[in-house]
Parts: C-alpha cells; sequence; structure tokens
C-alpha cells in the first residue's frame, strides 16, 4: 500500500507539474501578444524628418499651455515653450491637478517650478488649479469645462497647447476633450495644438534616451482628422530642454516612467492640429 501510494503521489505530482508548464507557456504566449499589439508602428524617421514645422509665436503672442501634471508641459512641449519665449512671446502654463496620486504633491510642485523656470517661464505666468490627479474622467464634465474655459477667457491667448485627445492618460484626455470642445465653441480665432505623452506601452520608440532621432508619431494616429507638425530643436534647445526633465527626479526614480521622460529629448517634438474636433 505505502508503494502504491508513492506511486500515486508521483503521478499526480508529474500531472500537476505538466499543467503547470502548459499553464506557463499559455500566459507567456498572451504576454507576448498584448506586449506586441501594445507596441505601435511609428512613423519612420525620413518621413518625420520631413513633417512641416510648427511656426514658432512671436513677440505680442500669447501662448497658453495645459498640463495635467507636473512634468506633461515639458515632456510634450519645453522646446516650443523655450523658444516662444526665446522669440519674445508670452507663455502661461496651467497646470491642472495636484499631482498628488502618490502623496508627493509638494515634490511635484517644487520640481515643476524649477523646471518650467529653466523654461524661461517666471512664476507669475504659472496657474494651479489644484484639481484631483487621477479623477479628472471621474469631474461633473461642465465644472471641468468651465474650469479650463476661464482660463482661456483670463489670457485670451493667440494658441492654446493641450494634451491630445487620444492620450492614454485618463487625465489627459479628459482635458483634451474639453479643450477642442472649447475651442470649436469660441468665437475667436484661437489656434490649438495638441501634444500626446502616453500611447500603448511601449511610445516613444524606443523608450529610452535617443537625442539624435527625431520624435515620430505611431502610424494609428496618421488619418484625415489630424496633421502633424515638427517643432525641431537645436542642440541648445535640446540641453534646455533635458536640463528641465532632468529636475522630475520624482518621476525620473520611478522604472516606468524613467524610460518616457528620457525618450522625449529628442531632435524634434511633435504637435498635432485636429482638422475636426468632432472626431478624435
Amino acid at each position: 500500500m505505502v508503494i502504491l501510494g508513492k506511486i500515486k503521489n508521483i503521478i499526480i505530482n508529474k500531472i500537476f507539474l505538466r499543467f503547470e508548464l502548459v499553464a506557463l507557456a499559455i500566459l507567456t504566449v498572451i504576454a507576448c501578444l498584448l506586449y506586441i499589439s501594445d507596441v505601435p508602428p511609428v512613423m519612420a524617421q525620413s518621413a518625420a524628418a520631413a513633417l512641416p514645422d510648427v511656426v514658432i509665436p512671436q513677440s505680442g503672442q500669447r501662448i497658453l499651455v495645459f498640463s495635467p501634471h507636473p512634468d506633461d508641459e515639458t515632456i510634450g512641449a519645453g522646446g516650443y515653450i523655450a523658444q516662444s519665449i526665446e522669440n519674445g512671446a508670452d507663455v502661461r502654463i496651467v497646470l491642472v491637478t495636484d499631482g498628488d496620486f502618490h502623496g508627493n504633491e509638494d515634490v511635484r510642485y517644487a520640481e515643476f517650478k524649477k523646471a518650467t523656470q529653466i523654461l524661461g517661464v517666471s512664476g507669475s505666468q504659472l496657474v494651479f488649479l489644484g484639481l484631483p490627479d487621477g479623477k479628472l474622467d471621474k469631474m461633473d464634465p461642465p465644472a471641468l469645462y468651465s474650469a479650463l474655459q476661464l482660463q482661456i477667457a483670463q489670457y485670451n491667448p493667440d494658441i492654446v497647447v493641450y494634451p491630445d485627445i487620444r492620450d492614454d492618460n485618463p487625465d489627459h484626455s479628459a482635458i483634451g476633450k474639453m479643450m477642442e470642445k472649447i475651442l470649436k465653441a469660441d468665437p475667436n480665432e484661437i489656434t490649438g495644438y495638441a501634444y500626446l505623452v502616453h500611447y500603448k506601452l511601449i511610445w516613444p520608440r524606443p523608450r529610452a534616451l535617443a537625442p539624435r532621432l527625431n520624435l515620430t508619431p505611431p502610424n494609428r494616429l496618421l488619418n484625415a482628422n489630424t496633421s502633424w507638425e515638427k517643432v525641431p530643436l537645436s542642440q541648445t534647445d535640446e540641453n534646455l530642454k533635458s536640463a528641465a526633465i532632468n529636475t522630475y527626479k520624482s518621476q525620473l526614480d520611478n522604472p516606468w516612467l524613467h524610460g518616457l521622460l528620457l525618450s522625449s529629448i529628442r531632435r524634434s517634438e511633435l504637435l498635432a492640429v485636429p482638422k475636426n474636433t468632432d472626431t478624435p
């Protein structure tokens, strides 16, 4: 009986081992498929280099930049902001949330002030709305609309820069949706540019420091409703953006965000120009 019991246990253990190996193989295949599906093909470097250049604002123009969290303004449009200020334009940045998702509001505010100062934005041109980080998509839409629209009404900008409606971060896309509605309803002719920060699992490609490459848009976002324009960065502009990015120590210490921040330091930035605000 003892021998039979041992044989039974051996057989059962082998069955469970095979089951575990099969389950592990299935999970590995699923993980690989999910990874592949979330690494979007991007525009070729040669094509990205041929994109039209964004017209950088000049003296007398007002630019209003909406940043969902501390660091988005620098990741998405740091070079554009710096070049606009170098040309004599006025730039105001609206930090929409309190950046307190992980309980470090004070640290992130300090990093934001330091980074924007490096880009040339004075402290008097920073606006803090203090809305809850990570909850903009759950806010009452009219309340969010009013909060953002008030900033436009008070500043009367010529150009508004805001997160792309197709950004995968819920806070970003919530602001993008509201901004496109606001700009469509505004009687003044305000130019709107959208910047992309979060898209799928691995974007930008490569998701690492690659300062000699252009930032390239995902192929999935090349359509008739959006045109892409680039902001070429000189070595001086690139160094300035790099210095601003490196002030965000709290984000660079996060292994997942580290590559994202560094991958924004490229030969060019990207801004999307929506052609039809009714279609994301």
